[in-house]
């Protein structure tokens, strides 16, 4: 099975779309703080020995150099203004942080870490769509400490009333209804004689994790007897959630083909679905109604708070 393979498997075991939004948008903004340090570096070599960097050759044409001078005259006037908006940014968050006694524990940015290796399929994943992106884990923790001071900041410049958090519960009711979900394990080979072979060897009684270890190609799971948890309507391929939802708790199912491969899937647990109550959901809907008015009053949030400090710019 390829990383190609692997990877789109990994993300329809568990995941939820809107985490993976979430993270994309992360590493895009730390795209531009990658273009920023490119700038910044060539910024600080220029200064230093501008004579040197003007006469330095990074490319030529049928003979005709182009210098480093002119590389860096292109990236200040493409991303200059909104690669120095970004760092004046983010040292008036430090420093109100600072003034304010915001702090940020290693454990915070350690659980968000652990949140993007899942939405990667597991710490590989990460690094690999870090390393596509120019970036490395140092990057994506100074930009998680970033974000947390800011929630944390303006999470206390915010009022939310009781009305509006209700409000929130009963716009968004759907999202805190837990819906039917199947715990399942699975054993995924590359072709119908291997599964075969499995399917025949758990007809004869042998452990089910076992042969998860020895024969699975998903490594995100066989390590674990093939445990995927608990699955929703919608989260797998269409053949998978079929066979995986009429499976009754400890049944196996036969071979299951799906893109990926062909699948023994076993059923472990089933939850059935429940409606909701806002008592039992109001501290979720709290903290999503925070999120929510903290993504759209941030732009204005941070302009004011720039007023308050002595920002000049010669660039």
């Amino acid at each position: 099975m390829s990383n190609e393979q692997n990877n789109g498997q990994n993300e329809q075991q568990g995941q939820h779309a809107e985490e993976k939004k979430m993270s994309n948008k992360k590493l895009s903004k730390k795209m531009i703080a990658g273009i920023t340090a490119s700038v910044i570096l060539l910024a600080a070599i220029a200064g230093g020995s501008y004579a040197y960097v003007k006469s330095q050759t990074v490319a030529t044409v049928d003979g005709e150099r182009i210098t480093k001078d002119e590389l860096y005259d292109t990236l200040v006037g493409v991303y200059g203004a909104s690669a120095l908006d970004s760092l004046v940014t983010k040292v008036v968050i430090d420093k109100e942080a600072d003034k304010r006694d915001v702090k940020v524990k290693d454990s915070e940015i350690d659980d968000e870490v652990a949140t993007y290796e899942e939405s990667y399929g597991g710490e590989e994943g990460l690094k690999s769509a870090l390393e596509a992106s120019g970036l490395t884990l140092a990057d994506l923790k100074e930009d998680i400490e970033t974000n947390i001071k800011i929630e944390k900041l303006m999470a206390k410049d915010i009022k939310l009333t009781d009305d509006e958090v209700k409000s929130y519960y009963e716009e968004n009711k759907k999202n805190f209804d837990t819906p039917e979900s199947i715990e399942v394990s699975h054993i995924l080979v590359e072709d119908e004689k291997t599964a075969q072979k499995v399917l025949d060897k758990l007809n004869a009684g042998e452990d089910f994790a076992e042969l998860a270890k020895e024969y699975s190609t998903d490594t995100a799971t066989a390590a674990k007897g093939g445990e995927l948890g608990f699955i929703t309507s919608g989260e797998m391929v269409k053949e998978f959630e079929k066979a995986a939802f009429a499976l009754k708790v400890g049944e196996i199912s036969d071979i299951v083909k799906t893109d990926y491969g062909y699948h023994i899937i076993k059923a472990t647990d089933h939850k059935e679905a429940k409606e909701s109550t806002y008592e039992e959901s109001k501290e979720q809907a709290k903290e999503a109604a925070l999120a929510e008015k903290i993504s759209s009053e941030y732009s204005t949030w941070v302009e004011k708070l720039k007023a308050d400090y002595d920002i000049k710019t010669k660039l």
